[in-house]
């Protein structure tokens, strides 16, 4: 169970370090165990192949992502909110240039303040204070948070809206959106209030939900949808293609808003593009490349298309993605001009790295002439390896310091193909600071091998008793590439390719392995994840030059990362050993890394699952993890890979633990709890009562009469710290949803 990492400055003070400590429980009773203590960082620098600093190294990649902005560190400057769709997971870049210069650094204090979101974010102020809201899928409809203000780490947000409703013809229903489509918030009659356009249930028309919080209240700050019309601008887009019909209504496709043919996804952007004070609009469409422009010729009040231009930008590089572009007018540099960002939104067969077309606004806001820039304008200042990183830690050079291997699903090639490689970062650290610089994105030339799988998953091992290390490297064929060390002792490694098939092994598909010597008889032993979410455990029995590997068990102590219900659990087991204790972790394709214990001496029994939601948050999907102690300080460092195709860096520290004093002043039960929270005091008093989660998020603040009930109870399972202030007494005690 996660536990986090504090410092108590006085009796008023909580310092939190944002730390993650596991811990080892039974039956959620608490040892005197610690296993893991990591607190995430963002500073750890890093050079590229040419030997610049990468200004964000650590993101975690992108690959499909949205884009927005929101001030996020309080100094009243338009940061960046970038919301990846694989993975549903927000990455948070803090403005640090200046007007027409623009630079970012990462912010990750602020990240956990983000509610979860599916399929899209929009970023859009509703109620016109200035802050940027949010809207996001949900049940095929939209849910709205509020951005409530700056607080303490970041902007916080509250759930206001649970389901988007409109009014049609005097019923209110739910708003319709699939989980492809992208709509547009924008004041689209120049009165003040965010109004909304969505596709229609059958894709092919464009609703028009107008807020008619002005019309009825003389205010902004709230949703007051109505269906203004279900065929805005009058016209339509083509079931079955990216095609657009001028002054068409919805009734040759099936009849409103309940038709037949369903076109299958588009993305809306809403700007004015020629400066005459209406909205007109770029579309994306799901199966083509390019994007289209379609002119409003009517008015803010009367929308009609009346021409459109299939290619756009049509005065500089037009955009040409693989698939499903989506764009987002956002001013980019700051300049006071919103400039136009262009991504995949399609989670399949999409560039996964030349994916951000940056055109920069040389006109006016109302007026844009975009001028392309290129196409990897945050994927060059980052660690990012297409789609799919799988990070190890691995001694290349034999110079003491781990180096890292990082595979990757593929990059993506225009053919549709992905070609799949190892990155190598070299371990540059001294005695002040840990620092990697990237060598070389196709070490051992695995990319170059011919009609290889795709999702290289890395791991070595002396497997030839040769006292160096060999290479495995996993692929979604479910089988294993071997490559042997044939360096001589001392020298840098040299992996010579043995074979596609290493022993035959096929464990289905997506092989994940780990050597390592888990048995203790000084041969390593190879467990391997795959797609299922188990793991396979085949022991070197060898006593020899060469492996011998015998499978044991394809059910490794009942391991399961697949979510109930769930074809796939894409299982990515790591093992270490700390104080003579063997664990096991392993990432998922949901993102929740699982931690388990009771491992030795039981390997044909089933291992106790210490941990269900190790390191606390989701880091996008299909999560792996590799640990070295990169300071000799006996902590180890952790770097975890997603399929958005980056890394992020975690920094090993020393363990600290809370615990509740029998002798508390206030006590919490039941602990562990399910549905609510009891506090019990010497005496009725007054309190502030704080809930934080493990990643120093408040997520809620009452004050209340104690003796007393919570009236906010965390519904997520996990540990959560209760920060009690009252008069007479501050205390912080920790508090576990079973």
């Amino acid at each position: 169970m996660a536990f986090l990492h504090i410092l108590l400055l006085g009796m008023k003070k909580i310092l939190l370090l944002a730390a993650l400590i596991i811990t080892c429980f039974n039956s959620f009773l608490y040892s005197q165990q610690t296993v893991l203590a990591l607190q995430r960082s963002a500073e750890i620098r890093v050079w590229n192949e040419d030997s610049t600093l990468l200004n964000y190294p650590w993101t975690g990649g992108f690959n499909f992502c949205q884009v927005g902005t929101c001030d996020v560190n309080n100094d009243n400057q338009k940061d960046l909110v970038f919301f990846e769709r694989s993975g549903d997971r927000v990455t948070l870049l803090e403005f640090t240039g200046t007007p027409g210069n623009p630079s970012w650094k990462q912010n990750i204090e602020a990240e956990p303040n983000f509610p979860d979101a599916q399929h899209f974010m929009l970023m859009k102020d509703f109620n016109c204070d200035g802050l940027e809201d949010i809207f996001t899928f949900f049940n095929s409809g939209i849910r709205v948070f509020k951005n409530e203000g700056f607080n303490g780490s970041g902007p916080q947000f509250s759930l206001y809206i649970d389901q988007l409703k409109t009014e049609v013809n005097n019923n209110q229903i739910d708003i319709f959106c699939i989980p492809v489509d992208v709509p547009a918030l924008e004041d689209l009659d120049s009165d003040g209030d965010l109004d909304l356009l969505v596709f229609n249930i059958l894709g092919s028309c464009v609703e028009y939900h107008r807020n008619l919080a002005q019309e009825n209240f003389n205010r902004c700050d709230t949703l007051v949808l109505q269906l203004e019309t279900e065929n805005w601008g009058r016209f339509t887009e083509n079931f079955s293609t990216n095609e657009v019909s001028l002054n068409d209504t919805c009734e040759s496709f099936g009849g409103g808003r309940f038709g037949l043919e369903r076109h299958a996804g588009s993305a809306i952007t809403a700007f004015d593009s020629d400066g005459d004070n209406d909205y007109d609009l770029l579309l994306g469409d799901i199966a083509y490349r390019t994007l289209t422009k379609l002119i409003n010729g009517g008015t803010s009040n009367d929308a009609l298309i009346t021409s459109q231009t299939p290619n756009y930008p049509d005065n500089t590089t037009f955009v040409n993605l693989s698939i499903f572009p989506a764009a987002f007018y956002i001013d980019i540099d700051q300049d006071g001009k919103r400039d136009l960002i262009v991504a995949p939104n399609s989670e399949t067969g999409s560039e996964n790295y030349r994916c951000f077309l940056y055109y920069l606004n040389n006109g006016q806001d109302n007026a844009p002439i975009f001028q392309y820039q290129g196409n990897t304008q945050f994927t060059s200042e980052t660690m990012d390896f297409g789609e799919g990183a799988i990070p190890y830690f691995f001694d290349y050079n034999v110079d003491g310091k781990k180096d890292l291997l990082v595979g990757n699903y593929g990059y993506f090639l225009p053919t549709g193909d992905y070609k799949p490689q190892i990155a190598l970062l070299e371990n540059q650290s001294d005695a002040t600071e840990i620092r990697f610089k990237l060598k070389n994105r196709n070490y051992a030339s695995a990319g170059n091998l011919a009609g290889i799988s795709v999702n290289f998953h890395p791991t070595s091992g002396d497997l030839d008793n040769d006292g160096d290390q060999d290479l495995l490297l996993g692929a979604s064929d479910g089988r294993m590439y071997h490559f042997e060390n044939t360096a001589l002792p001392g020298n840098p490694a040299n992996m010579t390719f043995i074979t596609p098939a290493f022993e035959d092994i096929d464990v289905g598909t997506y092989a994940s392995p780990c050597l390592f010597d888990v048995d203790q008889n000084g041969r390593v032993d190879l467990i391997v994840g795959n797609r299922d979410g188990k793991i396979s455990y085949y022991r070197n029995t060898s006593t020899g030059n060469s492996p011998v590997l015998e499978l044991q068990t394809d059910q490794f102590g009942g391991v399961n990362t697949a979510l109930p219900g769930e074809p796939n659990g894409f299982s990515t087991p790591f093992l270490f050993r700390k104080s003579g204790i063997t664990y096991l972790i392993s990432g998922s394709q949901n993102g929740y890394f699982e931690l388990y214990g009771n491992i030795d001496n039981n390997l044909e029994g089933q291992f106790e699952l210490l941990d269900s939601t190790f390191l606390g948050n989701r880091f996008g999907e299909r999560t792996s993890i590799t640990l070295a102690d990169l300071n000799d300080d006996g902590n180890p460092e952790a770097v975890i890979g997603n399929y958005a195709g980056g890394i992020t860096f975690f920094n090993g520290i020393f363990p600290t633990l809370i615990n509740n004093p029998e002798n508390a002043a206030f006590k919490l039960f039941p602990n562990p709890g399910e549905n609510e929270i009891y506090i019990s005091a010497p005496q009725s008093t007054k309190a502030s009562i704080s809930v934080l989660d493990i990643g120093g998020r408040i997520l809620s603040t009452e004050i209340t009469s104690l003796p007393g009930k919570l009236s906010f109870v965390p519904k997520v399972k996990g540990l959560y710290l209760i920060q009690i202030t009252s008069p007479e007494i501050n205390q912080t005690l920790k508090w576990i949803h079973k």
